[in-house]
Parts: C-alpha cells; sequence; structure tokens
C-alpha cells in the first residue's frame, strides 16, 4: 500500500512533463518581462452601460517613452480589463498595480464593486493605495497626468510625501474594506486635477454605507489626521499673549473614544486627545507663563479640528471615522448598548485636549 502511495506521487511530479498542459490550466503561464505591459495605476469610472477602466503604465525606458495608457468600457471591470488584452501585443498584466483612481460619479453610485475587484482578482493587490477623484473622472485625470509624467509617477511622489501633509493620508483597499466591513462607512484620500495635469491631495472624501456622500476638507480633514495620529507633518502658527507668534510642530497624539452613559442610556461621546509638541519657532523668552499660554491655545485649535469631525459625522449622518467601534473597545461590556442605541444626532459631544511642549528644545524637565 505504501508502495502504491509513493507511485501515485511520483507520476503527479511528473504529469507536468507528458504534454497534458490542460490538466495544469490553473497554474500561471510563464512570460518573458520585455513582452508584458506593467500596468500601475487604475482608474474606474461610471457610463450609461456599466464602467470605463482606465490603465496606466509608468514612464518607460527611463524616460524616454511616455506611459501607455489603455481603456475600455463594458459592464464590468472584469470584463473591461480583460478586453484590454486585445489592444496590443504585449500581455497586460495588472500585478504592479499600486493606485486604484476613482472617479466621483462612480463612487457617488458605489465603491464596493470596483474593491470587490481588487480583493478578488488574481493579479490586483489588497496593499494598492484607494483614491477618490472630486469633480471629475478617473480616466480624464490619468490622461491629463500622461501630459506631465505619470499618474503612477505622480501619486508615488504624494503617497512618499504624505507624511508632509496634515490633511491627507495614504489608505489602501484592504484598510476600507475593514472599515466597510466593520459598520459599512470609511474615508478615503481625495484627489483633485490642478494645472499642468497635476494630481493634488484635497481631503478626505466620506463614504457612507458604501457609496461617497460627501467631503472632509480643512479643519476637518486635519481633524481625521489628529484623530488618527497622523500628526508628524502638522505645524499650528498660535499668537502669544505677550506678543508676537509661535510655531508649534506636533509630534505625537493619541485619542481615545469613550462612551457617555447614565445607567443604560447612551448620552453622548467623549473624545480624550492627549498631544505633544516642540516649539518650533519663537523669538521671545519662553517662560513658563508663555509655555503655559501656548498649551492651552494648542489644545483650542486641536479641540476644534475635532469637533469639526465630529459634526461632519453627525450632519452626514455618517460614521465615517469609526468612532461606534472604538467607543465598544474603551467599554466592551456595553457594546451591546452602544450598538443598539448609536444615534449621535442628539447626544452631547465633549471633547477633552491635554496638550503638552516638549522634546529636544530642553524648555522644561520631564
Amino acid at each position: 500500500m505504501r508502495r502504491s502511495g509513493w507511485m501515485v506521487l511520483l507520476l503527479a511530479a511528473f504529469l507536468p512533463l507528458s504534454g497534458c498542459k490542460e490538466t495544469f490550466d490553473f497554474l500561471p503561464y510563464a512570460r518573458e518581462i520585455e513582452d508584458m505591459a506593467l500596468m500601475r495605476t487604475l482608474g474606474v469610472d461610471l457610463t450609461a452601460e456599466g464602467v470605463r477602466v482606465t490603465a496606466s503604465t509608468g514612464i518607460q525606458a527611463q524616460g524616454a517613452k511616455p506611459p501607455t495608457i489603455l481603456e475600455e468600457e463594458a459592464r464590468s471591470i472584469s470584463a473591461a480589463c480583460l478586453s484590454m488584452q486585445a489592444q496590443g501585443a504585449a500581455y497586460v498584466f495588472y500585478g504592479h498595480v499600486g493606485q486604484l483612481l476613482l472617479g466621483e460619479d462612480l463612487a457617488r453610485q458605489g465603491v464596493r464593486p470596483a474593491l470587490d475587484y481588487v480583493m478578488r482578482d488574481i493579479e490586483m493587490r489588497l496593499e494598492t493605495k484607494l483614491y477618490v477623484l472630486q469633480g471629475g473622472e478617473a480616466g480624464a485625470a490619468i490622461q491629463a497626468a500622461a501630459q506631465e509624467d505619470s499618474a503612477a509617477e505622480q501619486l508615488e511622489a504624494l503617497e512618499a510625501d504624505a507624511g508632509l501633509l496634515s490633511d491627507f493620508m495614504n489608505r489602501t483597499v484592504e484598510e476600507v474594506l475593514e472599515d466597510l466591513e466593520e459598520n459599512g462607512d470609511s474615508f478615503v484620500p481625495a484627489l483633485t486635477l490642478g494645472e499642468n495635469g497635476r494630481l493634488e491631495p484635497a481631503g478626505y472624501a466620506l463614504i457612507q454605507d458604501g457609496a461617497l456622500v460627501g467631503w472632509a476638507q480643512g479643519e476637518a480633514a486635519m481633524g481625521i489626521n489628529l484623530l488618527q495620529g497622523w500628526v508628524d507633518a502638522d505645524v499650528l502658527e498660535v499668537d502669544v499673549p505677550t506678543g508676537g507668534r509661535a510655531a508649534l510642530r506636533l509630534v505625537g497624539a493619541k485619542t481615545r473614544v469613550e462612551p457617555v452613559l447614565e445607567g443604560e442610556s447612551l448620552t453622548g461621546l467623549r473624545l480624550r486627545c492627549r498631544v505633544n509638541a516642540n516649539l518650533a519657532e519663537y523669538d521671545g523668552a519662553a517662560d513658563e507663563a508663555v509655555l503655559t499660554a501656548l498649551e492651552r491655545a494648542l489644545e483650542e485649535r486641536c479641540r476644534a479640528r475635532l469637533t469639526a469631525v465630529a459634526e461632519l459625522c453627525r450632519t452626514l449622518e455618517g460614521d465615517f471615522v469609526q468612532f461606534a467601534p472604538r467607543a465598544g473597545r474603551s467599554a466592551p461590556w456595553r457594546w451591546s448598548a452602544i450598538q443598539e442605541q448609536w444615534n449621535p444626532a442628539g447626544w452631547n459631544l465633549d471633547v477633552v485636549v491635554e496638550a503638552e511642549l516638549w522634546r529636544g528644545y530642553n524648555m522644561r524637565e520631564h
């Protein structure tokens, strides 16, 4: 019996050499890299009959050749991508796609089909960065970017510089899918098409029940970064009571979301935020009174940003930044009550911020 088993395994190992190729169709085909078009950016837009998919490579041959851009319309993303294979001699490969750009109209109808395609396709990756284009079509933006360099080059530069922005941060398809699975709502980095075909950051697109319903920009977008702890590039300029202005660079932030309950009734939400900052610039004497005043000013600015996020969620009736799950994690024994009574429209909101100036500038002993 043992010998028979070994014979079966040996025959299975040599079957690929027998010429019976159709038996192994589940295996990927081997291809030469020069025979492949390596797509790096995918754009999806809404059409009357379905979707329009635009795929773009990066700049080729060290900048000597412009990006290759393919475009197809179909009833589904899968069908459009498959149809692109007939547009040239090279095999179109989507395994190098690093950015998925959705047009505004498509996002308003729903982002789930596009994300589902990424999750199920054998070549696409869940770590692909996701963006929504405000006020336009993804395909047109990809075409415009190619007049300058390519959408891939621009978005990769933006991804590298995201840590230098206080109102923008990268998010992956996987992260957004996790949010949607948890409560149906999420937020996605937003882009606009600027002058000379440049893709520029524009805060965040707000997704409710899987569809775009609004935008977080300005203070609200900065509040999202603060809530997530993405503050390393945030510099606040504040007036000093004794005269002059100071620049404070945020170097850390941590926010805890707590439910406010009276007995079994959920009556509000409390945000507790601790912020640390360096005194980056001030031309006066940084005595104790000045430092205390700067900390109070920093607390007020951060409180305004967090309040802007919460009010936006209340106005649009969406939990885009996962307030409910975060409140549940801080009081897991009350999770059932939080779920059953979650309705922020009539709640009290309490935002508590504690700021401290520290690190590297020897202003205080810690």
